[in-house]
């Protein structure tokens, strides 16, 4: 009898020793889906939710502006500038967001390439953005600066890099000479 199911106990055995290191070693195993499965799964076109959300946003505060690049597409002008920046994490993640400046922060410092981070928490500034500042000088971005957010619950979720004045976001507002980084789910 042993010599007929020898193969199928030392195959379960095996699996069995493979499933107990796996166990003490917290391994697991995850598949995520193509891109394309998440696109087909998807049965809204993306402009119809947006417009959904912001009518239900619209509909709740009725006294507040929530901050969204569809209002600063009219206010978008193609004179950018230096300036400040403005962020709005509309996400519910607790997000830090780095810095490299490329170019100098400030007119009377000669000190270039000055990395700094400053951390929200979730959904902290989501209604009209939050003005970032340097402890010890204005903050000043300028063309070439590079940005990036990443979430800090261990997601692994990320926003960016974005370079001023060269990617899409963040957009400029000339109005207040701002740039501002909305960041949703």
């Amino acid at each position: 009898m042993m010599p007929k199911y020898r193969h199928t106990l030392l195959a379960i055995s095996c699996l069995g020793a493979l499933g107990l290191f796996a166990g003490c070693y917290q391994v697991g195993i995850s598949f995520e889906p193509s891109a394309t499965e998440v696109a087909s799964t998807s049965s809204m076109k993306f402009s119809q939710l947006q417009q959904e959300t912001l009518s239900n946003a619209s509909s709740t505060n009725s006294n507040s502006q929530v901050l969204t690049y569809n209002s600063l597409k009219a206010n978008a002008n193609k004179n950018i500038g230096g300036g400040t920046l403005r962020l709005s994490n509309q996400t519910y993640q607790p997000i830090r967001l780095a810095l490299l400046s490329r170019g100098k922060l400030n007119k009377s410092t000669s000190d270039s390439h000055v990395p700094a981070h400053w951390d929200f928490a979730p959904q902290e500034g989501s209604e009209k953005g939050l003005l970032l500042s340097l402890p010890d000088q204005k903050l000043q971005l300028s063309k070439g600066d590079v940005v990036v957010a990443f979430a800090q619950d261990g997601s692994r979720r990320y926003w960016g890099p974005y370079i001023i004045g060269e990617t899409p976001v963040p957009m400029w507002n000339s109005q207040q000479k701002e740039w501002w980084l909305i960041l949703n789910q």
